[in-house]
């Protein structure tokens, strides 16, 4: 009588006891899918964008780093060139990658490109706006520092900590989905702002001897103005607002991944195409370009 009577009990809690220690395991025994299989939408957004902008990118930075290399005197323009020069030479293999390839050691390299261009490019644009800065601003002590080769010494600590930067993904790509990815932009965006609103005020004030005429230097200082806040709308404020709202939004991480941190990748692929088009835009190359195709009027 006491088996009969208990019997049930012990089948319940046995049920229960098998549930519990079931659920979870067969939880976790999912394992991350860095091809988000399932989950495409994100990644058709992603290269639906990215492929034509990338091809639009690797000719126009091709074309800027031709032009910087017969005058040498823009190191930072150099490297923030060819940073974006090498992300966009590989979209369109990733993009493979994702849909047909599948290669796990491919992506991990392409993830390690990846993040040339999300930490290279924003901490290489404070190095040329702090340069303007100076050079606006501080016009003597600038010029002394022109003689030095300090450009050169700043450099290397900006690639060792993009490398380092890069290899931490390699490890572990979940990083993508959390706040280390918006380190670089919370390093460089307050310095790009200050240098920029402070040029700005600067610009602003009349030349005391009336001249309307703008000086090259300053000329380049606003075209580093417009870069830095273009870029900054573009490519760095996107992520930040992505990973500010991550965790409020109920997905996995897994959803989070794939459906919303690939689709917003987008807006780096923009940065390194923008970029360049903008410096050839502001000395003129695209109008020549325009003209010698048959855009310009013909005149009478």
């Amino acid at each position: 009588m006491m088996v009969t009577e208990t019997s049930p009990l012990v089948s319940s809690s046995l049920m229960d006891h098998t549930n519990a220690t079931t659920s979870p395991a067969n939880h976790t025994e999912t394992p991350f899918d860095p091809f988000c299989t399932g989950m495409l939408e994100g990644t058709l957004v992603w290269a639906v964008i990215s492929v034509p902008c990338s091809l639009v990118g690797v000719i126009a930075s091709a074309w800027v780093l031709s032009l910087l290399l017969h005058d040498l005197r823009d190191i930072y323009m150099i490297n923030l060139t060819a940073m974006d020069l090498i992300f966009n030479v590989s979209v369109l293999p990733a993009a493979l990658c994702f849909f047909l390839w599948r290669n796990e050691v491919f992506l991990k390299i392409n993830d390690f490109i990846y993040c040339l261009s999300v930490s290279g490019r924003p901490l290489f644009m404070v190095c040329i706006c702090v340069d303007c800065f100076m050079a606006v601003l501080h016009p003597i002590t600038y010029r002394n520092l022109t003689r030095s080769r300090y450009r050169q010494v700043v450099c290397m600590p900006v690639w060792g900590f993009t490398l380092v930067y890069g290899l931490m993904f390699i490890f572990n790509p979940q990083l993508f989905i959390t706040p280390y990815m918006i380190v670089p932009y919370i390093l460089s965006l307050p310095a790009i702002t200050f240098c920029n609103l402070s040029i700005l005020h600067a610009l602003r004030k009349q030349d005391p001897s009336g001249k309307t005429d703008v000086h090259p230097q300053k000329q380049r200082a606003l075209h580093t103005i417009t870069n830095s806040f273009v870029m900054a709308v573009v490519s760095y404020l996107p992520p930040l607002v992505v990973n500010v709202l991550m965790p409020v939004l109920p997905l996995t991480e897994q959803q989070s991944y794939c459906q919303v941190g690939t689709p917003f990748l987008v807006g780096t692929t923009l940065g390194g195409t923008i970029q360049p088009l903008l410096y050839l835009s502001h000395r003129g190359h695209l109008k020549n370009l325009w003209g010698r195709c048959g855009g310009a009027p013909a005149s009478s």
